[in-house]
């Protein structure tokens, strides 16, 4: 109570900070918005999962490509411009979205790089500004409350995003109430960069300017590291099991909303709702009871997410659907925080930029080719089916994983850094 009383004050004291927060907040909004009227379009449009895939595919492809230069970027330009022109980059392509999906679904996959490019600069600088705003007394608090914009994002956007999308969809007509979505979406980013126009930054110190190669070999000495120690491979391969099983479930859930529960867009958001609302369950679990035995808990996280997942095949209404992605957004919790405990206890502060950096790629790689397995699968088989194989899959990588000697080691580091051998 404390830290959130802090946190308050903090938001309502200092000005800088509050703009900080609030664009991003209204930002995040917009973006749960875009992300039901996105589905609702493609739905409407093909009822294609592998439309939807691809969709999936083009959002993620900005981060996968050019995620690990945005920190570069974003150490080297004027952060408030940069969060002004990401918000300002982004009202195009989204007003466009409806009005090229007619012609040419293709477009719309242009355009979702395009708004994604744009989107990757926004956070990182936003993060990275929080310093220059508030004193270092003051960094937790304000950490706090600005990580808490996902999180209201998630459990307040998303029934707001679906009943809102649903209303206009059925007081408009569909096309002119997703038109009319996507202008909220655009309409969002463009109050965000309005509000960031009374932010003021001080001037920071700017790093010599790097050659493309430096970087990359900065990124490989990362790899390098990653490959060699057994404790950090071992848990890099196992933690990508759950981002590819996400990628799967992800253009699967909106056949799930639309032709299983019959709810549309409504039904959407509130599965997504279900992943949000475990989530924050799962990290607050986690921070009360702490991180130990920090493999088991990876391979406990598995098992209940895959646990989730085949027990959706099985769910015939809403709210049952619901719970279950809770419990898959509790499980995704337990492997993705002990993972990053396992790689902040076993790697060198110096390379932990670069094995983080280079954990990214690989997890936006698993997300990308499991979008594309899963709207395939989905449009071949089945929504059911294939939800139930990737359940039963993530549950037989679970007991895998419990048979390997290094992910057993990890329930042994100690809260030090390279306390492991292997590093």
């Amino acid at each position: 109570m404390r830290l959130q009383g802090k946190s308050l004050a903090l938001l309502i004291g200092n000005r800088n900070f509050a703009a900080l927060w609030s664009s991003d907040l209204i930002a995040t909004l917009g973006d749960r918005i875009h992300r039901v009227a996105l589905a609702a379009l493609i739905w409407h449009l093909t009822g294609s999962l592998m439309d939807a895939g691809l969709a999936f595919i083009a959002s993620s492809l900005p981060d996968l490509a050019l995620g690990p230069l945005a920190g570069v970027a974003v150490d080297r330009w004027d952060r408030r411009k940069i969060m002004i022109a990401s918000d300002l980059a982004r009202v195009v392509p989204v007003l466009l979205i409806p009005i090229l999906a007619p012609v040419s679904l293709w477009s719309v996959y242009i355009l979702l790089f395009l708004l994604n490019t744009a989107s990757i600069l926004h956070r990182p600088a936003k993060v990275a500004s929080i310093p220059s705003v508030v004193p270092s007394s003051q960094l937790t608090a304000a950490n706090s409350f600005s990580s808490m914009v996902e999180s209201v994002g998630d459990l307040a956007g998303y029934p707001l995003a679906g009943i809102g999308v649903g209303l206009l969809s059925g007081w408009l007509g569909p096309e002119t109430g997703l038109t009319a979505a996507f202008g909220g979406t655009a309409l969002a980013y463009l109050l965000s960069a309005l509000i960031l126009l009374g932010l003021r930054l001080p001037p920071v110190e700017r790093p010599e300017e790097g050659s493309m190669r430096q970087v990359w070999e900065e990124l490989v000495t990362g790899l390098r590291f990653l490959a060699r120690h057994p404790i950090v491979r071992t848990n890099t391969a196992v933690l990508l099991l759950g981002p590819f099983a996400a990628g799967v479930a992800m253009p699967l859930l909106i056949g799930y909303a639309y032709e299983i529960i019959g709810g549309e867009e409504f039904a959407y958001a509130m599965l997504n709702f279900g992943i949000g609302l475990g989530s924050v369950v799962g990290a607050g679990g986690l921070a009360l009871l702490g991180t130990r035995r920090l493999g088991t808990l990876v391979i406990a996280g598995l098992a209940v997410m895959g646990a989730a997942i085949l027990g959706l095949a099985s769910a015939s209404y809403l709210w049952g659907a619901v719970l279950l992605m809770a419990a898959t957004g509790i499980g995704n919790m337990m492997i993705l925080i002990p993972s990053v405990t396992i790689v902040h206890r076993c790697t060198p502060g110096h390379l932990l930029g670069r094995v983080f950096s280079f954990r990214s790629t690989l997890i936006f790689t698993a997300l990308i080719v499991a979008n594309g397995i899963g709207g395939w699968a989905g449009d071949a088989f089945g929504v059911l089916p294939v939800l139930a194989i990737t359940g039963a899959g993530l549950l037989g990588g679970a007991v895998l994983a419990a048979m390997v000697p290094a992910c057993r080691q990890a329930d042994a580091l100690e809260a030090t850094v390279g306390s492991i051998p292997g590093d």
